[in-house]
């Protein structure tokens, strides 16, 4: 029997377990961080601007303040319990912004769906489609005893606009969206041809790649203190995408 699929399994029928499991992470996180995030160091963000698009609980926020002191933030993030807890947690901050909204090609309506499996909460797959929101959970082997009676999926209208609509001047941008990377990039588009910030992208697919590589963008994984071209594989999450600008400033492993 697989470990993980037993502590959902937990997480699924004990009380608390969920919560307390993903507070210790979330904290954990936040001290330590993940090594993938701390190629930021080399891009001198200074007191300049991160955007960070899907921010759920904010590991993210917390890792991008540690590592770059001094910068802004500007968050995105459309699930309302999780944004409702952001916007308590920065509100005596004025250097981080939370925009309890989604982002996408075109500014509208959108319905958000939001995955739950027993008392296991699973907001951070929340997804502008029911399937994506759902299949990470049915997929088989992820939960032991699997029950699809306990799985339940609410919709919550939520508002959309695209990035360009707020007019930022960021120096990077990271996208963790469960899919709609692209949509996101899509609605971008003046923000990054106008100040050409680094990207951080979970999980990209090779249309993120293509998009971005008309830009003048190649991707690279961060390890080890350096850049290696290439696109990130699990359990590292996040590829970057550079410009020849940020090249020069970063150090660069031949793949």
């Amino acid at each position: 029997m697989n470990a993980k699929a037993l502590a959902r399994f937990f997480y699924a029928n004990v009380p608390g377990v969920a919560a307390v499991r993903f507070a210790a992470k979330d904290i954990m996180a936040s001290r330590l961080g993940k090594p993938e995030y701390c190629g930021v160091r080399w891009l001198s963000i200074g007191n300049g601007l991160i955007v960070d698009v899907g921010a759920n609980r904010g590991q993210s926020i917390a890792a991008f303040k540690r590592l770059a002191r001094a910068s802004n933030i500007v968050a995105f993030e459309p699930e309302p319990t999780s944004a409702r807890r952001l916007a308590g947690r920065y509100l005596a901050d004025s250097s981080v912004k939370i925009h309890d909204c989604a982002l996408g090609a075109r500014s509208g309506a959108m319905t958000f769906f939001i995955p739950s499996y027993g008392r296991w909460n699973c907001d951070g797959m929340a997804a502008t489609d029911q399937k994506t929101a759902t299949e990470w959970l049915t997929d088989p082997g992820r939960m032991y005893r699997f029950d699809e009676t306990k799985l339940k999926v609410a919709e919550y209208a939520v508002e959309c606009r695209t990035l360009d609509f707020y007019g930022l001047s960021p120096l990077l941008i990271k996208l963790h969206a469960q899919g709609a990377e692209l949509e996101i990039l899509k609605g971008s588009l003046r923000t990054i041809r106008r100040h050409k910030p680094a990207l951080m992208c979970a999980f990209p697919t090779p249309a993120v790649t293509a998009f971005l590589g008309d830009l003048g963008y190649r991707s690279y994984v961060y390890d080890r203190e350096c850049f290696t071209p290439g696109i990130a594989i699990r359990p590292v999450t996040f590829t970057w995408y550079l410009n020849e600008n940020h090249v020069r400033q970063v150090p660069i492993e031949a793949a």
